[in-house]
């Protein structure tokens, strides 16, 4: 499922992302995560998600999909373990007590901060999918 330069594509990602700040719609935990998929496997989940615009149609889209971690078991499959969680996975984690979805880095969690791209702690997490 993962392209052969994966890797490379997923540091890019990164680098295009570093400094880019949250914004509902375009880089919140969801596109964030679903524009880092596509970097590693070519496949485009944004089209599975629900279409929204704003916090409070992000929080109905969310509310209507059943949460989160059922969006994303929607499009990625049944969740594994975070504990099972590599490099390129989708983690789901709790920061800010809330959940928000984010890619594994080996040790932590990529997602889209206020102010750029932010690593949350492994040891939040609450579910994954391979990738």
């Amino acid at each position: 499922m993962r392209l052969p330069d994966w890797q490379l594509r997923l540091a890019e990602f990164g680098r295009a992302r570093a400094s880019m700040p949250f914004d509902w719609g375009l880089n919140d935990c969801c596109t964030f995560t679903a524009d880092a998929v596509h970097a590693i496997t070519g496949q485009n989940l944004r089209s599975g998600f629900p279409a929204y615009a704003g916090e409070v149609g992000a929080l109905r889209a969310i509310a209507a999909g059943g949460g989160l971690q059922q969006l994303a078991s929607n499009l990625l499959g049944d969740p594994m373990s975070p504990k099972m969680a590599a490099v390129g996975d989708v983690v789901l984690v709790l920061n800010a007590e809330r959940e928000m979805l984010g890619i594994c880095n080996g040790t932590g969690v990529l997602a889209p901060g206020v102010a750029g791209m932010i690593v949350v702690g492994m040891d939040t997490a609450i579910a994954a999918w391979r990738i």
